[in-house]
């Protein structure tokens, strides 16, 4: 895979609760990725809304942070990011796309 571009994958929502559709999700797009021949994927982050989402019957943040780390406690390249969920207001996607990015380098693609 040298001089293929390094991707990070990254999926926001409530994942009240998550799922295994959710984990199937990134194996998918990563196997699509290095099938384009372009891309390798290094790693995926998992970001939960915050409690201020508003959705009705959403689970506080600290119960679906929990639930998404022990689903993922077996991967060895997907991992939960909690910043989103910590924010008191709903956080746009962008935002969280940027934050995300820049925790992991400026030159990694998102």
């Amino acid at each position: 895979m040298a001089g293929r571009i390094p991707l990070v994958l990254l999926a926001c929502g409530s994942f009240n609760p998550i799922t295994h559709q959710h984990m199937r999700l990134f194996e998918l797009a990563r196997d699509h990725m290095h099938q384009t021949g372009l891309y390798r994927v290094v790693g995926g982050i998992i970001s939960p809304v915050g409690d201020g989402y508003g959705k009705q019957g959403l689970v506080a943040s600290k119960h679906r942070l929990a639930m998404a780390r022990l689903a993922l406690q077996s991967s060895d390249w997907v991992s939960v990011d909690d910043w989103e969920s910590q924010q008191p207001d709903w956080t746009e996607t962008v935002v969280t796309m940027r934050m995300s990015q820049h925790c992991v380098g400026p030159n990694a693609p998102v």
